[in-house]
């Protein structure tokens, strides 16, 4: 049966995703981790992120199914173009050292430690917030890093780094810029848990570089009362350490009426060389700029392995 066919017979991927946290409640962890898997399926059918991020997580959270292994490499798949192809510049030498490599996120003696993909649903502006975070051994916590090193989380603004502490079931974090999180630690597993209206799941870096390779799009998109805004991106990695990509932007506003006020919009691309260095993905155009993060793979196929979403500059991207 087609996707398409899918969604109009089969339970919508709300009420499946509402049955499998009755589930949960229940005690009846198989059950409700086979429920989440079908609210993601469901959820895929109508092309909805925000909930196949949603699914995935809990799903995760039941049975940790979905991460990437630590080893046994992935068939890279052939490349399929973005929408304007682009030529692309010779790869340059690496400038920067060998990035320090974090331990995978799991939760140890009651406290987080590693990376985790954070998300966060805002009913306000329908909009899910998709973050990393870092949580140290020694007590450091910090929001989308772009790397690891001493001088990378220095660097970071003062409201992305801080320290935090764990007292019973609640989690502090005091930022380096004055304020404070705090919140009860829920729904707790060893690599996984609920904080301040967050998702956590534990994330291990990829196997090896070619697991990248091929085609993804991802964005992110707001809508309040008084407008909208979206932007999507697409990324093309091939094995030659070459890359290509594309992004667009729309913008609207309305009046209190709801007429809408103005609309715009934007596009650009880019091209350039590509390096995978444990955790941190670097993407270096024409002229010789490069945009750095940390990067990391967060669904996997059950039955092959293949990487079919990764994270990447507050962006969850989708292999086509």
């Amino acid at each position: 049966m087609s996707w398409a066919g899918y969604a109009q017979q089969a339970p919508s991927g709300a009420a499946l995703f509402q049955r499998g946290q009755q589930l949960e409640a229940a005690g009846n962890r198989a059950a409700a981790a086979a429920t989440y898997q079908q609210a993601y399926q469901a959820y895929m059918s109508v092309d909805d992120s925000d909930g196949m991020i949603k699914s995935l997580a809990k799903k995760k959270a039941l049975t940790g199914v979905g991460l990437a292994p630590t080893s046994a490499p992935v068939a890279a798949p052939a490349a399929r173009p973005v929408a304007v192809a682009m030529r692309v510049a010779a790869p340059a030498p690496a400038t920067r050292p060998a990035v320090a490599a974090p331990l995978a996120g799991r939760v140890a003696g009651g406290k987080p430690q590693g990376l985790f993909f954070m998300t966060r649903y805002w009913i306000g502006t329908h909009s899910l917030e998709k973050a990393a975070y870092y949580f140290t051994p020694t007590g450091q916590a910090y929001q989308n890093p772009t790397g690891f090193g001493a001088a990378d989380l220095a660097a970071l603004p003062a409201g992305s780094r801080g320290s935090y502490t764990v007292a019973g079931n609640t989690l502090t974090i005091k930022w380096a810029d004055g304020h404070t999180s705090t919140s009860s630690l829920e729904d707790v597993h060893a690599d996984a848990f609920n904080w301040d209206t967050g998702i956590f799941l534990g994330v291990k870096p990829f196997a090896n570089a070619q697991q990248l390779a091929g085609t993804f799009e991802g964005g992110n998109s707001i809508s309040t009362s008084s407008g909208s805004a979206a932007v999507s991106s697409g990324l093309t990695f091939r094995a030659d350490g070459t890359y290509t990509g594309g992004s667009a932007s729309s913008f609207s506003g309305k009046d209190t009426d709801g007429n809408a006020t103005y609309d715009a919009g934007s596009s650009g691309t880019g091209a350039g060389h590509w390096s995978l260095n444990g955790w941190v993905l670097n993407l270096t155009n024409a002229q010789g700029q490069t945009k750095r993060g940390v990067a990391f793979p967060f669904e996997l196929d059950e039955k092959t392995g293949r990487v079919v979403r990764f994270y990447f500059d507050n962006v969850a991207y989708k292999r086509l």
